[in-house]
């Protein structure tokens, strides 16, 4: 195939990705380094200066540190979750495709509907307070206002949002897996973890790293949900770097400080795409 082909092929790709990703992304990242704003006639160039004002913020440093402690807590949960269930169907029974399309149903639901949904369960008349009353127990407060709980609140709302997906993604790879292999082990008296290790581990290794890295960059980019769910309160307990992001730019309307604080998102994710290429590399060759 000559030269000209190849780029007569990939030229319904460019037309689509270049007025409608990368020319978005080219302007938002150039803009960060003027003071732009929506309405401003004139442009100064200031250099690093939003970056290093941003990097300062004590609310940014807040907003990455809940969105680590998200991480840390929330992404291994999802992924012993997901992989557990995906585990336990391994074995067919009826109505296992059904099982598996339900699955997607929390990931599919917008995140603003998750959001509204959690938000009344977690109300004074939802599950919480339902289980109370059920035990006679006087009313509780909802976790969204206490501090100390809210995160914690957060991190349960995303596992069960993520945790059916992970599983969706993982059991066509448990199922590729010879189930002879576990049941030789069985009778042999190997344990389930043994077995779990060095029989499904290692042909599910390059999935879990690429689940676990789809997990994480959702992770960092968490907005939606927490914006609705919490608003980032109380306080700035449940602030992430996209709502900070969101409510810099269109709240108080300092768009500089958005723009910079979103770059500093896809900063943290390129990372994690520089290691999936490195473990895919070899694979692939």
């Amino acid at each position: 195939m000559t030269t000209r082909q190849h780029i007569l092929l990939l030229a319904p790709l460019a037309a689509l990705l270049l007025p409608f990703l990368f020319w978005p992304a080219v302007f938002g990242f150039a803009s960060s380094f003027t003071d732009y704003g929506p309405a401003q006639a004139h442009l100064t160039l200031v250099g690093l200066r939003n970056y290093a004002a941003v990097l300062g913020n004590d609310e940014v440093r807040l907003a990455f540190r809940n969105i680590a402690i998200v991480a840390l807590v929330a992404v291994p949960l999802e992924l012993g979750i997901g992989f557990a269930v995906a585990y336990a169907l391994r074995a067919p029974f009826r109505g296992r495709g059904l099982v598996r399309i339900v699955l997607l149903i929390p990931w599919l639901l917008s995140p603003i509907a998750v959001g509204m949904m959690w938000h009344f369960l977690y109300g004074p008349v939802g599950m919480l307070n339902y289980a109370a009353a059920w035990f006679q127990q006087p009313p509780l407060p909802s976790p969204l206002a206490l501090p100390g709980w809210a995160l914690a609140a957060v991190i349960a709302t995303e596992i069960w949002r993520k945790a059916p997906l992970v599983s969706f993604l993982l059991l066509p790879g448990v199922l590729a897996v010879p189930p002879d292999q576990g049941e030789h082990a069985m009778l042999d008296g190997i344990p389930l973890g043994s077995r779990i290790r060095h029989i499904l581990f290692p042909p599910l290794r390059l999935l879990l790293f690429t689940v676990t890295l789809l997990l994480l960059g959702d992770t960092l980019g968490t907005f939606d949900s927490v914006l609705v769910l919490t608003g980032g309160g109380p306080g700035s307990e449940t602030l992430t770097p996209a709502l900070y992001s969101f409510q810099q730019a269109f709240r108080a309307y300092n768009w500089p400080f958005g723009v910079a604080s979103a770059w500093l998102i896809v900063v943290a994710t390129i990372p994690l795409g520089l290691g999936y290429l490195a473990l895919v590399r070899p694979t692939a060759k």
